[in-house]
């Protein structure tokens, strides 16, 4: 029975002129969406391969030069390339990427926000590798990027409203609704029937555009690609169990047009805005003023003081003295140790500041759960590669490798020592590591988890309420 239903119905639909219109510039929509998000990822591949051929030719000349040096083929001319605070600092960086998400083209997510390489040398902080990014119309960043997670996250609701506000109201009001009871088949098969045909369709174009997405980027997570699928259906389903439950309550289509919409507002724009303006008013992020202000007093500070910190420095840290008397640091050393002053100041500044920003990550994790787009987003972005977790766990590595630098070239500049041609060798390497799978999914997992629930909740209170449907008025 519930396949005639829902072969009457695309009979039906299908001689909706409105619907069809409708249904064509959903269809534009997500096309557009998904070759706005293929060409910034694009760009992103691009930028990261002209950033790796800088680096790579950057670091090539500086062999030659060493190598040249060493043979007595040239002598040095602007600074000695061998000189470890050269190698170590802005001339011989090294380039740490992290590469597009699994799914880059489907969803931008913090992609323009925060940066996704960086170039490591010994005056790497956590402040510059903030700092460090691409320029951008400060409008883009506001609004982000249209790509095919946006409209799934607020398109697509709209669209199902569109297409399900009237399941049961129309038929009642054009006097049909009776004449369809009185055939042996439920209320409950007949609205099975309507929502399953617009959910397959609904939903089958949104997955065939995340295939082609996932085809044209040629993704090798293909658990990825299940949680982005997962997501999309789930939120997709509450929707159309929404619209079940207002059409229950045996109002007008005019009345369930106006409810469905407030209730599009109030879940995907309003408690998302007050969510995360309540975690800036409770969790307020220092002035950034403070810290280029502190930054530029411990600039100031160590500069006149690099002998005294050098000093310290050696204190603090017996083992990089190796035998050498205090006199006989050189410019380069007592460069470093105001360097490492103004870190160890900032740092104070930016422990603060980190700290007010996992508070409101915090509580934005805690009340996400009054918005079903907000937990449809997170998963859709973790998803994707996109989210937070991944960009904080590149800047996490990023920072354990500034650390492995500091570590092999600063016993060097303290003793003032050359390296060779062959040290170049031992330099370390960035290499981005992925998080487990298993990992993603246990994160992607809460929210999923309570969107399900949410859906169920919504679905038994339509069905509760189909059973005392007031078929006649």
């Amino acid at each position: 029975m519930l396949s005639h239903v829902m072969r009457h119905e695309a009979r039906s639909l299908a001689a909706d002129r409105t619907l069809q219109a409708v249904a064509l510039l959903f269809g534009a929509i997500l096309v557009y969406a998904l070759a706005n998000g293929v060409a910034w990822l694009r760009v992103q591949e691009t930028t990261l391969a002209s950033a790796a051929a800088d680096d790579l030719t950057r670091r090539e000349a500086l062999a030659a030069q060493i190598r040249a040096l060493e043979d007595g083929t040239a002598t040095p001319a602007g600074g000695d390339p061998r000189a470890p605070a050269t190698l170590g600092g802005a001339r011989g960086a090294r380039l740490a990427a992290l590469p597009p998400g699994p799914l880059g083209a489907l969803a931008a997510g913090q992609g323009d926000l925060l940066p996704f390489y960086y170039q490591v040398s010994l005056a790497s902080n956590d402040q510059s590798f903030v700092q460090n990014g691409e320029i951008e119309n400060p409008l883009n960043l506001m609004v982000g990027r249209f790509d095919l997670a946006f409209v799934l996250i607020f398109v697509l609701p709209l669209l199902i409203l569109v297409v399900s506000y009237n399941l049961i109201s129309a038929e009642r009001e054009q006097g049909t609704l009776a004449l369809t009871l009185a055939q042996p088949v439920p209320l409950a098969t007949v609205v099975g029937g309507k929502v399953a045909l617009r959910a397959l369709v609904v939903l089958g174009a949104a997955v065939a555009l995340t295939l082609a997405g996932a085809l044209i980027v040629e993704t090798d997570r293909p658990g990825a690609l299940v949680l982005w699928t997962v997501s999309v259906t789930l939120y997709a389903l509450f929707w159309f169990a929404l619209a079940v439950a207002v059409n229950a309550l045996g109002r007008g289509s005019a009345w369930n047009a106006t409810v469905l919409v407030g209730a599009w507002l109030a879940l995907v724009v309003v408690v998302p805005a007050l969510v995360n303006v309540a975690a800036h008013l409770i969790h307020p992020l220092p002035s950034r003023v403070e810290m280029i202000t502190a930054q530029r007093d411990a600039s100031n500070d160590a500069v006149n003081r690099r002998s005294e910190l050098l000093a310290r420095y050696y204190e603090d840290h017996p083992e990089m003295v190796q035998g050498l008397a205090l006199d006989t640091a050189n410019a380069a050393a007592r460069s470093w140790a105001a360097t490492e002053e103004v870190n160890r100041r900032l740092s104070e500044v930016a422990s603060r500041y980190e700290a007010r920003l996992a508070e409101q990550h915090r509580l934005i994790g805690r009340w996400r759960f009054l918005s079903p787009a907000l937990l449809a987003q997170d998963a859709l972005l973790d998803a994707a590669g996109t989210g937070d977790a991944r960009f904080g766990r590149f800047r996490g590595q990023v920072m354990e490798f500034a650390e492995a630098w500091k570590a092999f070239f600063v016993p060097h500049v303290l003793a003032g020592t050359h390296l060779s041609s062959a040290d170049l060798e031992a330099v370390p390497e960035f290499r981005f590591v992925e998080e487990p799978p298993g990992a993603l999914a246990r994160r992607v997992a809460a929210p999923l988890l309570v969107l399900t629930g949410l859906t169920l909740v919504v679905a038994g209170v339509g069905l509760r309420l189909l059973s005392r449907y007031p078929v006649l008025g």
